[in-house]
Order: structure tokens, then C-alpha cells, then sequence
């Protein structure tokens, strides 16, 4: 959790990543709509916190969010976020709203067995 206010600044272990525009120019609410989503999507798939896990420990549980935490488009791994659109004003996102632009992680897709999002370019 937490992941996308580091998208607006990042530094990884002294590598300077080229940093992202906030979708709406607000760090700290694009920030909470990633996290907000990410949390709809684990409590919905897992209630009650016992129905859903991959991997074999259910001691150690990874919902369908917590898999794909730092994936925001097809093609990420490593430090890389993946592919996303960039808006006329330099802003980057993801998702399209009603007048309205959107930066979301991506969750755990079942179907297709990795991660998945609205703005897969291989589905």
C-alpha cells in the first residue's frame, strides 16, 4: 500500500527514475484513490479475510491487490511501473473517468493468471 506517492518522486536505491505527473495535480489524492481501490478490490474478492490467497501458506496470505502492488501498466517488472497514457498536460494515468483521469495499480487476474488493469495493451 501506499505505492503510487513514490510514482510522483522516485528515487530507488539511488537511481533517479523518471518521476510521473499526478493524473489530477494532487499527489495526496491520487495517492489515496490508489490505495482506496486497491483495498475495494481485496475486500471485495476476500470478505472475510480466509477465502482468497495465492500461494500455498495461508499464514502468509497475498491478496489479488498485494500481488500486483507497483504494476500500473503491460510491460512492468523490476523498478520499471509499465506502459501508461500521458495527457496533453504532461499528466500520467491509466484509467478515464467521467471528465476525469485516474492512476490505479493493477490486481491479480485469475483468468489470465498475472496481473491485469484497465489499460492492458495485450487482452
Amino acid at each position: 500500500m501506499g505505492e503510487i506517492p513514490s510514482l510522483f518522486r522516485r528515487e530507488t536505491r539511488g537511481e533517479k527514475l523518471k518521476a510521473v505527473k499526478s493524473p489530477k495535480g494532487d499527489v495526496g489524492m491520487d495517492g489515496m484513490i490508489s490505495v482506496i481501490a486497491h483495498e475495494i478490490a481485496e475486500v471485495s474478492t476476500n470478505p472475510l479475510i480466509n477465502a482468497w490467497y495465492a500461494g500455498p501458506d495461508p499464514v502468509f496470505p497475498v491478496e489479488i491487490a498485494d500481488l500486483c502492488e507497483g504494476i500500473y501498466g503491460t510491460g512492468s517488472g523490476g523498478s520499471y511501473t509499465g506502459q501508461m497514457f500521458n495527457g496533453e498536460d504532461g499528466a500520467t494515468y491509466n484509467m478515464n473517468g467521467i471528465r476525469r483521469r485516474f492512476l490505479v495499480q493493477w490486481v491479480w487476474n485469475h483468468m489470465v493468471n498475472y496481473c491485469s488493469g484497465p489499460n492492458a495493451l495485450d487482452q
